[in-house]
């Protein structure tokens, strides 16, 4: 029997020194200690490491770009840092379910890059400890970065969750193309039919009637306005009606409300109804894939993006032929208003618990907030798809192979087509020698900045409302884009069925939801 019970003793000893052995040797893995071990990170200079390194990467891909592996980007960051990647891309259409199912299913990549990560899902995963803290690591490993935190105070706010943990990296965008929606008009067809840049919503309605009945282009079957998706038709459009909101929440005078439920936005859906039904609003607007949408840019009056892009043309200074649309007023709001997106842009990359080389990847990413790592990020290779005059004050895109300067840039460039970590200065892309985004940039300043208003800051939820939000907000979103859809395209009735609309939004906690919002508010209002 003692001897029985020593033999347990020693087993019970052996099995908790190889737990902790097994927890050291996890520890060491989380942290890197492995490499630094064997001397094969750099803590300064490149490459970033001796001897090259595979991680693997999940981003948001874009329909103009080439497979990651074959973009000029990740083969010039290869050639200078020794880390080379294995890629899981997506388009938007696929990219958030392959996210959500790789953090519920737990095969996660070792970094997320372009990453479209929501304020919730980098508080939800980062204390579920699946996305690591990198405070410390940008501390000791990312000085472009920590450099533009301290040009840019704002930054680290906007980005510290209520945990004081910092789980995602952002980009920064301070040009004028990047501070409001934006919707372009056919100028060749208007001058065609001799019509006046809008001022007022039944201004607009009339342009579109009239692009359907004249066919100033000559294609057959007018689409007189169209977008990528709803989303982009309502950022554009809304605020027309005296609404302005992200992601369904603004705030007035310190007041949070909901948008979707303001009669403004009663308004527009009905406004928007009266277009499906007479064919002015793209029918198929709901159901389009990005490439069907752009592929309708020459029948298309008025669109949610870049005029380059849904038209392809060669020669950049075609785009002068496009203008934005501007502020309309309308019978419910005698004041232009447009919204003013935040020049800090969230949650675009972050290093998850699997990546057994979260030093060596902060110091990858770092790289895209100097100077030249921006531009590589965002132009591309020199000579290829971008280069500078003589002095070096100005540079401009390069086309090759019939392609247009976006195409030739996307083929180089994560930039171009996804919101990657980086630094989009006006300094910098202001340098662009070309006059036509200067002259854009112009009309943007002048037309549509004066009136762009923040809807609501970006804020953190503490722990227990941001559980509550992952409860309440599916439920609300999926509900609202259903109805959104059926106001619009009359499979139910705006006049009969509001009523019911806004009571199945109570029934789903859309009270408990602002009134979350407007806490989170107060606590920012307090502390800035």
């Amino acid at each position: 029997m003692k001897k029985r019970k020593k033999a347990l003793f020693y087993l019970t000893v052996l099995l908790t020194s190889m737990a902790l052995v097994a927890g050291c040797a996890k520890n060491e893995t989380k942290t890197g200690a492995d490499k630094d071990a064997d001397g094969n990170f750099n803590e300064t200079g490149y490459p970033i490491v001796k001897e090259p390194i595979t991680l693997t990467m999940m981003g948001q891909s874009s329909p103009v770009q080439p497979d990651w592996k074959d973009m000029g980007f990740f083969k010039e960051m290869k050639e200078k840092t020794n880390i080379d990647f294995e890629f899981k891309t997506a388009p938007s259409d696929d990219y958030k379910q392959k996210k959500q199912l790789a953090f519920a299913s737990m095969e996660l990549p070792d970094v997320f890059y372009g990453a479209e990560l929501t304020s919730a899902e980098e508080v939800s995963y980062g204390t579920q400890e699946m996305l690591i803290p990198l405070e410390d690591l940008i501390d000791k490993y990312a000085p472009n970065f920590k450099k533009v935190m301290e040009e840019h105070p704002e930054i680290k706010p906007s980005i510290t969750a209520p945990d004081g943990h910092i789980y995602a990296l952002p980009g920064l965008d301070t040009t004028t193309q990047s501070k409001t929606p934006i919707m372009w008009m056919n100028k060749p067809w208007m001058d065609k039919i001799g019509a006046k840049t809008p001022e007022t919503v039944d201004d607009l309605y009339q342009l579109l009637k009239d692009f359907k009945e004249k066919d100033p282009g000559n294609v057959g079957e007018v689409i007189p306005l169209t977008a990528n998706s709803p989303a982009d038709l309502r950022v554009g459009l809304l605020p027309n009606f005296g609404v302005i909101q992200s992601d369904g929440i603004f705030q007035k005078d310190g007041k949070v409300d909901y948008a979707f439920m303001q009669e403004g936005f009663k308004e527009y859906v009905t406004f928007m109804n009266n277009l499906y039904n007479e064919k002015l609003l793209d029918n198929d607007m709901f159901s389009h894939t990005w490439e069907q949408f752009v592929a309708k840019g020459p029948k298309v009056g008025i669109y949610s993006t870049w005029p380059i892009v849904m038209l392809g043309f060669e020669d950049p200074s075609e785009a002068l032929k496009y203008p934005p649309l501007p502020p309309l007023t309308s019978s419910v709001n005698d004041k232009k208003l447009t919204i003013e997106m935040p020049e800090v842009r969230r949650g675009r990359a972050a290093i998850t618990s699997e990546n057994k080389y979260p030093e060596a990847t902060m110091r990858w990413l770092d790289y895209a907030y100097s100077e030249e790592g921006s531009i590589l990020a965002r132009l591309g290779i020199e000579g290829e798809s971008y280069e500078w005059n003589e002095d070096k004050t100005k540079w401009k895109l390069l086309s090759k192979d019939g392609l247009s300067t976006t195409e030739t840039n996307s083929q180089y460039a994560p930039g171009v087509g996804t919101n990657v970590p980086m630094v989009l200065s006006q300094e910098i892309f202001g340098k662009e020698d070309n006059p036509t985004i200067h002259e854009i940039n112009k009309n943007l300043a002048n037309e549509l900045l004066p009136h762009a208003e923040m809807p609501y800051p970006l804020v953190y939820f503490t722990e227990d409302e941001q559980d509550r939000i992952n409860t309440l907000k599916p439920d609300i979103d999926t509900y609202f884009e259903q109805m959104e859809a059926k106001f619009i395209t009359g499979a139910e009735s705006i006049e009969t069925g509001w009523d019911k609309y806004i009571e199945t939004l109570e029934g789903l906690g859309i009270d408990e939801y602002i009134e979350i919002h407007q806490d989170a508010y107060d606590r920012w209002a307090k502390e800035k």
